[in-house]
């Protein structure tokens, strides 16, 4: 593929007069020095730069992405074009070859995805890239105001197998080729329906098949489902062996009140290496606290639904209120609830106020009685520098096993999650952050085997964020910094700790 678009951009180049033609683009370079806590090494020192380069010219679009990771130890560096693809586009219709991103209907069959910005690393294997779960293969829609049909045969990456691991094709397991149609009956009811099949590492196709309807009751009630399904199971969901996929929800708003709600049943339904990746119907925070503590879908079996409802008022205040439930009964039967209040104060226009206070019973993780709060208050001073505090606590008990009576006996474990960040403009920020944790999960040292480190952990660290200009923006971290799960968009990987320093420059062209 990479061989393809070399050789057409000069050709659309010499071919474009009379169109615009633009090439744009991205790079972003990160260096650590530092190392993971409880490593000898100290000084381990590691580069990562990742290139991304845009060319449009009318309905041709190219686009390349290049990554590189150095490091001292040689088996885990690699330099290579990771993605690489081509597009044409009208008004209706779409084509695509190469690295593409796809999502057949609401994801229960299959969803693809690119987080910006993030650099995953894993444990073992110490090696940095982005991370993103793409398709590589060739996919084909079409649209006009009564249907919509798309298809698409390709490969899906397995993620967790860093780019210098093993060849390409070994990290794309599985090939899917599905079709796709929607009829748009009036402006406000669609049907439609997907055929997909699955091959992993050449073995037989399982075939699958997805129903699923999108209906605007009025301007503010909208509801909508889909039903996913193995073909040989069918309608039958009455089975354990049975591989089927429920999604059911619907919003609703009037004038500042609003709200959602949701329902998930999931049976036997991890298709092939896991990049079928439906709704998880877990309320997403960004409260490091609570971030971190997000129930991970398991889509082995389990069900459960999420309501949510909030109100905006006139003068700048809000309300938002969420609760969701989940029963995981893959193996063992296991139960997630959670209970979320926040509320916004608008004090009056440089003062507001967030709090948050949040409720859950994690049986998966052992967290029983998990109580987290916390309060924000973000000042804005007239020459137009701020300043925000970030007061963050988390409360849950937990039975942990006792190596002296051989026994496990109850523990009250804590998070702190505090800051304070100073803007002298947009474009300067500094913050400085402290964490402690009294878990033992996190403070036992796993290289001491008979040990047990029961004293609180601290992560005190600093980070700097100055933008240049709108494409330079430098950043600058230095200290301790803790890691754990971190979820965007409904995707959840692993954040390892940090200690040292960090410099990241993000550069737009």
């Amino acid at each position: 593929m990479l061989r393809i678009c070399s050789l057409l951009l000069p050709l659309l180049l010499l071919s474009s007069s009379g169109i615009t033609a633009q090439i744009y683009g991205s790079n972003t370079f990160e260096f650590q020095l530092g190392n993971l806590p409880f490593e000898d090494d100290r000084d381990y020192s590691t580069g990562y730069n990742q290139t991304n380069l845009y060319y449009d010219s009318g309905n041709i679009s190219l686009f390349g992405r290049f990554e590189q990771f150095l490091s001292p130890i040689e088996e885990r560096n690699y330099t290579k074009f990771t993605q690489k693809s081509i597009q044409f586009q009208d008004d209706q219709f779409r084509v695509r070859a190469g690295n593409i991103y796809e999502t057949l209907g609401r994801g229960l069959l299959l969803r693809s995805y690119d987080i910006p910005g993030s650099v995953f690393e894993e444990a073992f294997e110490r090696t940095r890239y982005a991370f993103f779960r793409d398709l590589e293969g060739f996919a084909a829609d079409f649209t006009s105001d009564l249907f919509e049909i798309k298809v698409l045969r390709a490969q899906p990456l397995f993620n967790p197998l860093p780019p210098n691991t093993l060849p390409d094709s070994l990290r794309r397991p599985d090939l899917a080729e599905a079709i796709q149609a929607n009829v748009y009956l009036n402006n406000e009811l669609s049907v439609g329906g997907i055929l997909m099949r699955n091959q992993t590492f050449g073995s037989d196709f399982t075939n699958y098949g997805a129903l699923m309807s999108d209906y605007s009751i009025s301007d503010y009630v909208q509801i909508f489902g889909e039903y996913a399904f193995e073909l040989e199971d069918a309608f039958g969901f009455n089975s354990e062996n049975d591989a089927y996929g429920i999604y059911l929800g619907s919003n609703f708003y009037r004038g500042s009140f609003g709200g959602s709600f949701e329902y998930k049943s999931y049976n036997n339904f991890r298709i092939g290496s896991g990049y079928n990746d439906p709704p998880s119907l877990i309320k997403e925070h960004t409260y490091p606290v609570l971030n971190r503590s997000t129930h991970v879908l398991d889509t082995g079996g389990e069900h459960g639904f999420q309501f949510e409802v909030y109100y905006n008022f006139d003068d700048g205040h809000a309300l938002t209120f969420n609760i969701s439930r989940a029963v995981n009964n893959a193996f063992l039967r296991f139960e997630y609830i959670e209970v979320f209040l926040e509320g916004l104060y608008q004090v009056n226009e440089q003062l507001s106020v967030k709090s948050f206070l949040d409720y859950a019973n994690d049986e998966l993780k052992g967290e029983e009685n998990r109580i987290s709060l916390g309060f924000i208050t973000d000042y804005l001073f007239s020459n137009g520098s701020g300043v925000i505090l970030d007061l963050q606590y988390q409360q849950f008990d937990r039975e942990e096993f006792d190596l002296a009576t051989g026994e496990f006996q109850p523990n009250i474990s804590s998070n702190v999650y505090s800051s304070i960040a100073y803007s002298f403009s947009s474009d300067f920020i500094l913050a400085g952050i402290l964490e402690t944790s009294t878990d033992p999960q996190l403070t036992d040292d796993p290289t001491t085997f008979i040990t047990v480190e029961d004293e609180t952990r601290f992560w005190l660290g600093t980070n700097m964020l100055y933008r240049a200009n709108s494409s330079n923006t430098i950043e600058l971290f230095a200290g301790k910094r803790r890691g754990g799960p971190a979820c965007t968009s409904g995707i959840c990987y692993e954040i390892l700790d940090f200690e040292g320093v960090e410099l990241r420059l993000t550069t737009r062209f």
